[in-house]
């Protein structure tokens, strides 16, 4: 193989591995194509106080691995030690499966897109605003995580219908943040991750959306 045809032979692939990465912010009348990459997650990018924008801090509890990256080619750049404080700045969602969750409550007038009790939706991970993104009948939308019912029909609310989503099949999901240490140090932690019904969460990081 020449090196031309090399290179050309990468320049492809590369355009079709950018190609599947799909901003949940988009149209998408046919479902997602996978993986899908948000860039919106926890701590939300645009997180702002007093017109500024501000990072989330975070004194480390356990040691953890800093990254290049989140993407699969990264390597380790640092080790965060207990009681170093760092500053998170952003977030990204990468669902290489989403969850499957069924609606419990009918939507609300003027709502997009219709949904009614017994529907099911797809779920594309938690924001840092709070709200879980959602897919069906060709758009998307949000819902915010407190409205999450339980499998066993428990609510959070002693008014029922104040739960509207219940996730009953879990995918593949990683959930990365973007770190910055006091030695100006920039990389990756992966903060959550689940696989079907198994889910890992940073001791570090794990409970940053719950308090963005």
């Amino acid at each position: 193989m020449t090196k031309r045809l090399a290179g050309i032979l990468l320049l492809v692939a590369l355009a079709n591995a950018q190609a599947s990465f799909t901003k949940t912010g988009d149209p998408s009348p046919s479902e997602p194509k996978l993986p899908v990459i948000d860039d919106k997650a926890c701590p939300s990018p645009t997180r702002r106080v007093d017109g500024m924008v501000e990072p989330s801090p975070v004194t480390i509890q356990h040691s953890e691995k800093l990254y290049s990256t989140w993407r699969p080619n990264r390597i380790v750049v640092d080790t965060l030690k207990p009681r170093e404080e760092v500053n998170v700045w952003s977030g990204v969602n990468i669902i290489s499966e989403p969850h499957e969750a069924s609606i419990l409550q009918p939507s609300f007038p003027g709502e997009t897109p219709v949904l009614k009790p017994g529907d099911e939706v797809l779920g594309y991970g938690l924001r840092g605003d709070g709200n879980y993104v959602f897919w069906a009948k060709g758009a998307w939308y949000t819902a915010y995580y407190e409205a999450e019912g339980s499998r066993n029909g428990d609510c959070g609310f002693s008014d029922k219908t104040l739960c509207t989503f219940v996730f009953f099949k879990k995918g593949v999901q990683e959930w990365w943040v973007e770190v910055k240490t006091k030695n100006d140090v920039t990389g990756w932690v992966l903060a959550g991750k689940d696989v079907h019904e198994k889910s890992w969460s940073s001791p570090n990081f794990g409970a940053l959306c719950r308090v963005d």
